[in-house]
């Protein structure tokens, strides 16, 4: 069995992957990687209701990146909502992540958001933090 933060990371990727135009990593990726992007990282916080419950807090990063030189400020923005709005569609976050991967997701929701600049190469950045509660299937 793969680990519950790749599984978290594959369930996210797989909710958000009708957004087109982007590539998808997960966090196992640390060569280069072709802009514009998505990647996610996943990593366990606690275990929740005490120890070997095997229901686990699990903090989870989605990252969009896009060269600045490359699409306006506007268009940068858009991308970045349809993604935001790939956490929001019926069945929900949850719902959507259990059904692609080998885990069960009892609750997700996104917990905050940030922007950045990385000046290195000119590439805008956003992060959304989501906390997700999560076990292996049986």
């Amino acid at each position: 069995m793969a680990s519950i933060e790749r599984e978290v990371e594959r369930g996210l990727i797989n909710a958000i992957s009708g957004v087109s135009g982007l590539s998808y990593y997960t966090s196992e990726r640390d060569s280069a990687r072709t802009l514009p992007f998505v990647s996610a990282r996943a990593n366990l916080a606690s275990e929740q209701l005490g120890t070997f419950t095997g229901i686990f807090n699990v903090s989870a990063t989605i990252s969009y990146h896009q060269r600045a030189d490359a699409v306006t400020r506007g268009a940068f923005d858009s991308t970045f909502q349809s993604v935001m709005g790939k956490f929001y569609t019926d069945p929900n976050l949850a719902n959507e992540m259990t059904s692609s991967t080998i885990i069960t997701v009892y609750n997700a929701k996104v917990a905050g958001e940030s922007p950045s600049i990385l000046a290195k190469n000119r590439t805008w950045v956003r992060d959304v933090t989501i906390d997700i509660m999560a076990t292996a299937k049986k």
